[in-house]
């Protein structure tokens, strides 16, 4: 039912808890405090409280009852004892059900924990910081032109990640990977509107009528300017989700 290394976990983390026990739960402390009441009241007061018992019992139900009838005063230091050995055996079990649920809850982490990690390294693969992309958000000015393939991460990370198989279990990590690719669908969204192929093959913001202007319309400095800002957001996005990445996954 349970390993060897859960028993041996459970007995080093509890053993002293168990010699003195921390009785957190309120009915234990009752139980105990009535038990120790029994055991160490005195017998003298004890006689006085069962004959004032006897005689209210007498009186009110008109049967006559004994004290010899009640039994042994040893009973009541068995009774004592049992009480305060039920508590004890309460607050142990209890402790033991505690336990189970700490292995368990350590245990589902440790699953997240391993799908997570195992996604994020796909993630690593499909669009790390060393990639084209990476460098291109990061580096370049969009007043020049720039080849296509530069998007090539961007948008692969836009097509493919997108879906339940590539959404991370931790809430926390699924809503910044959300995020990153929220934005990164924006900026290819942008791309795609703001520029245009080149003569040269490549794609440009600055159309190829007004390249050498010297007084290039404003509509095309405030699309530059539109663009760099939302490549620098994106960049800085990527680069946070993967800080957290790591700190949470510990990898």
């Amino acid at each position: 039912m349970f390993t060897k290394e859960e028993i041996k976990e459970f007995i080093i983390k509890y053993g002293k808890k168990w010699l003195f026990p921390d009785f957190y739960n309120k009915v234990t402390w009752y139980v105990i405090t009535l038990g120790a009441g029994i055991i160490l009241t005195p017998t003298p007061f004890k006689l006085v409280v069962y004959n004032w018992i006897i005689e209210s019992f007498n009186l009110n139900l008109g049967n006559t009852i004994t004290l010899s009838e009640m039994g042994s005063s040893n009973t009541d230091y068995w009774l004592g004892f049992g009480l305060i050995i039920s508590a004890l055996l309460h607050n142990v079990f209890s402790k033991w059900i505690l336990h189970q649920n700490d292995i368990q809850q350590r245990a589902s982490v440790d699953t997240i924990s391993t799908v997570d990690k195992s996604l994020f390294k796909e993630f690593l693969e499909v669009f790390p910081s060393g990639s084209r992309s990476s460098e291109l958000l990061h580096t370049h000015d969009f007043e020049n032109s720039f080849s296509l393939k530069s998007l090539d991460e961007i948008d692969k990370f836009v097509n493919e990640w997108n879906c339940p198989e590539k959404s991370f279990i931790d809430p926390k990590l699924e809503t910044i990977r959300k995020e990153l690719w929220v934005k990164c669908n924006e900026f290819s969204w942008l791309i795609a509107e703001k520029s245009s192929p080149t003569c040269g093959g490549l794609q440009s913001v600055v159309p190829d009528q007004h390249r050498n202007d010297w007084d290039r319309p404003k509509w095309i400095n405030d699309d530059i300017k539109l663009v760099n800002n939302m490549a620098s957001e994106v960049f800085t996005l990527h680069q946070t989700f993967i800080k957290s990445m790591r700190e949470a996954l510990k990898c």
